[in-house]
């Protein structure tokens, strides 16, 4: 098993201690993993973040992967700590307040603005304001196709995140989007619970892994230090 989006108590909303989590992930027989906790930028300030050398010594600790969920919503400009093994892009701006296919043309369109600007691995929750608001991401098929072509070409991962399937249903991103990847040449997923307490770790993994076995898929982890991609069993 693979859960590559989860957050410790270095994240300002975790509820995780490092030593459950690895606890958990002995438990459960997951042997990829990557804590990833919140780096984020909101008009032009820094909302979240967290001890970053404290981060890195308890990772090297351990003996885990060092990694983070940044997050920009491209306004004014964002930096980002270097040295992180994996960087998982998620945004997470959008304005419930527009109509579900303006709210989600919004939210796509600073995707795309944002993904052309920040370095990154792995594209986390595309739909994700799905997850609590009305949304019509099929609406705005021209704008996920561009999203998912800069991902091809530039060799970037696209998270399908579990989480969506305990908040509306679904993960994000949706199926039909996974499905739109792999036709435009997308080779390369990886997938996570976005747990941000111990209990959460690896929920619905299983069940979407099983889902994703229809696609030729290779699934991006970190083993040690480096970026590498296994088949799944």
């Amino acid at each position: 098993m693979i859960d590559m989006h989860l957050h410790s108590t270095f994240s300002y909303d975790g509820k995780a201690e490092i030593d459950d989590i690895i606890s958990q992930m002995q438990k459960l027989g997951i042997e990829h993993f990557c804590i990833t906790d919140h780096y984020e930028y909101e008009n032009g300030e820094l909302v979240h973040d967290f001890n970053v050398e404290e981060y890195f010594l308890t990772m090297e600790k351990y003996d885990l992967p060092k990694g983070a969920e940044i997050s920009w919503d491209g306004v004014e400009e964002a930096v980002f700590p270097e040295g992180f093994d994996y960087l998982l892009l998620g945004i997470h701006r959008y304005d419930e307040n527009l109509p579900p296919d303006e709210l989600a043309r919004d939210y796509l369109e600073r995707t795309l603005f944002v993904i052309e600007r920040v370095e990154f691995h792995t594209l986390a929750h595309l739909d994700y304001p799905a997850r609590y608001a009305k949304a019509d991401f099929k609406a705005n098929r021209d704008l996920i196709e561009k999203i998912l072509v800069f991902l091809v070409k530039n060799e970037k991962a696209l998270e399908v995140n579990t989480a969506g399937l305990f908040k509306h249903g679904k993960p994000n991103p949706d199926y039909w989007i996974v499905e739109m990847y792999y036709d435009i040449g997308g080779k390369i997923v990886t997938i996570g619970s976005d747990a941000h307490e111990s209990q959460h770790i690896g929920r619905g993994i299983e069940e979407v892994m099983k889902e994703l076995k229809r696609f030729d898929f290779e699934y991006l982890v970190v083993d040690g230090k480096k970026l590498t991609t296994v088949k799944p069993r």
